[in-house]
C-alpha cells in the first residue's frame, strides 16, 4: 500500500502547526509526498490528481498546510479506503462569516453553503454519507481513474466575473457520477489554522455561546 500525499502549499512558507503536526503523524505505510504550490487553486488540485495518477500510487492523500493533523490520521483513516473508496476527517470552516460550520454540505450551492445541521445522529459508526465535502480525502485509485479530467473546475457566469460553482462539490459530483459516494470519519478531526484552530469547540461556542 503505497500513498500519494500531496500538499497544497502557494505560500512561500508552512506554518509550525501544520509542520510539527506532520512530524508528529504516524507513518506506517509507504508514501510519496509532493507540494503543489500554483496560486489558482483549481490548477493546484488538478495537477495533483494528474500527477497521482502519474505514480504508482494506490491512495491520494490531499492535505493542506493551514490545517493541523492526529498524530493516527494514517492509521486510522487508510484502512477505510478500501470499503468506502472516497472518505475523509471532520473539518470546519475557518471563515466567521459561515460560522465556523462543519465543511458537510447538502447541495452543490454556490456562493450559499447549504451545510446540513444535526448530522451527527445521521452517522453509522461514525461514517457519515455525505452529498458535498471538503476534499481533503483520502481516495482510492480506481475512484480517481474512472473520473475524467478536468477533475476540478469552477464554471463561470455569462460575464466572467462570478463563480457559478464551487470547485470541490465539482470534483466530489464528478466522483458521485461514477458510483463513488463520499464519506466522513465523525471521529476523527482536521483542526483548520486561523489565528488559532477551528474545531468543533469553536463552532460549539459560536452557536451556544456567544449568543
Amino acid at each position: 500500500m503505497k500513498l500519494f500525499i500531496g500538499v497544497c502549499n502557494s505560500q512561500d512558507t508552512v506554518p509550525a502547526a501544520f509542520h510539527w503536526s506532520w512530524e508528529e503523524m504516524d507513518k506506517p505505510y509507504e508514501y510519496q509526498k509532493e507540494r503543489f504550490a500554483n496560486d489558482d487553486a483549481i490548477i493546484r488540485n488538478n495537477r495533483m490528481v494528474r500527477d497521482f495518477l502519474r505514480s504508482d500510487c494506490d491512495i491520494l492523500v490531499k492535505m493542506d498546510i493551514d490545517q493541523i493533523y492526529p498524530k493516527n490520521y494514517f492509521t486510522v483513516m487508510v484502512p477505510l479506503v478500501e470499503e468506502y473508496k472516497v472518505i475523509g476527517p471532520l473539518i470546519h470552516n475557518k471563515h466567521r462569516r459561515n460560522q465556523y460550520a462543519p465543511l458537510l454540505c447538502a447541495r452543490n450551492t454556490f456562493p450559499i453553503v447549504r451545510t446540513i445541521t444535526n448530522w451527527e445522529p445521521m452517522a453509522v459508526d461514525g461514517i457519515l454519507e455525505i452529498p458535498y465535502a471538503h476534499t481533503n480525502l483520502f481516495y482510492a485509485r480506481e475512484a480517481i481513474e474512472k473520473t475524467k479530467p478536468p477533475w476540478y473546475e469552477s464554471k463561470y457566469s455569462h460575464d466572467n466575473c462570478a463563480h457559478r460553482m464551487n470547485r470541490d462539490y465539482s470534483f466530489i459530483g464528478k466522483l458521485r457520477k461514477q458510483g463513488f459516494n463520499t464519506y466522513i470519519n465523525i471521529n476523527v478531526e482536521v483542526g483548520h489554522l486561523v489565528e488559532g484552530v477551528v474545531n468543533s469547540e469553536t463552532n460549539r461556542l459560536w452557536q451556544h455561546e456567544r449568543r
